[in-house]
């Protein structure tokens, strides 16, 4: 038999429209404006249809220019930069009634061989396995339909400054590399500016009461792949905050598989403005 689609991936896919135009969906989660990860996850799987090898992303950088409305399609305009010996650059343009709304620009390489190194740290397994028992990862994030996500308590967290999570795919993902990138890369935009709300006492467990008191919002984000993994099985977010000020806030964030590995680094800067 065969397996049914993963719906975030149904969501996630654009459909073609012509040579370098693609065309993806929009979808309202009670925000008033389209998530920031799924312009990004369909602009990385889009920059994937125009790759002629098995080449596999491994940074992409975005900006976030204008807010998505949750009733109008996408349209991605693919820019083929460079395709050379060993990587390709693609650039994504986001447009919604006539506007960018966002581009990216992303870089492929072919698989090679070469020193690997990275610094191993376990993360909290024990908590991933106590909230498995207590049926815990459910309905805990406005993403339920397609993620299963543990987010750890203060009193949990293993470092300061911290906002740390569990999360996967909740449905079952196919092998090919890109549908775990772009599972990854739409995930990623969730966290990272609510832990620049840390240190400020506004890390409330309530989202709605967040946005009652400050205005987040997304002006840039990168994110790199380091080694391969699955968005289908569990994997740690660790978001930490590096600078708030002049209206902004930075944040890092660190993905790790469950044996310790790092899978993926992020970067973000969003607006961060206490609501008079």
């Amino acid at each position: 038999m065969k397996p049914s689609i993963s719906p975030l991936l149904s969501f996630l896919d654009c459909e073609a429209l012509d040579h370098n135009l693609y065309r993806g969906q929009s979808q309202d989660f009670n925000t008033g404006q389209v998530y920031g990860g799924q312009v990004l996850g369909q602009a990385i799987k889009a920059a994937y249809n125009t790759l002629d090898d098995e080449r596999s992303i491994h940074s992409a950088h975005a900006y976030f220019l204008l807010r998505g409305d949750v009733d109008a399609p996408i349209i991605y305009e693919i820019d083929r930069s460079l395709d050379g010996k060993s990587f390709s650059s693609r650039r994504a343009v986001a447009i919604q009634h006539g506007r960018q709304i966002f581009h990216l620009s992303a870089s492929f390489q072919k698989p090679e061989q070469g020193l690997d190194y990275y610094r191993n740290w376990v993360p909290p397994v024990d908590a991933l396995h106590e909230a498995l028992d207590e049926r815990v990862p459910k309905g805990h994030n406005f993403q339920n339909q397609y993620f299963d996500v543990h987010f750890l308590p203060s009193d949990k967290v293993t470092r300061e400054d911290c906002l740390q999570y569990w999360m996967k795919a909740k449905h079952a993902l196919p092998d090919n590399p890109a549908d775990h990138h772009s599972v990854l890369a739409y995930i990623s935009d969730m966290g990272l500016l609510m832990s620049t709300l840390i240190p400020h006492n506004l890390d409330e467990p309530n989202l709605r009461r967040h946005h009652e008191k400050v205005l987040l919002v997304t002006i840039d984000h990168a994110i790199w792949f380091h080694r391969p993994f699955r968005a289908d099985d569990w994997l740690f977010y660790e978001c930490r905050v590096q600078s708030t000020g002049n209206g902004r806030g930075f944040a890092n964030g660190r993905i790790y598989d469950q044996q310790g590995a790092l899978v993926a680094s992020t970067s973000q800067e969003g607006l961060l403005r206490v609501k008079k």
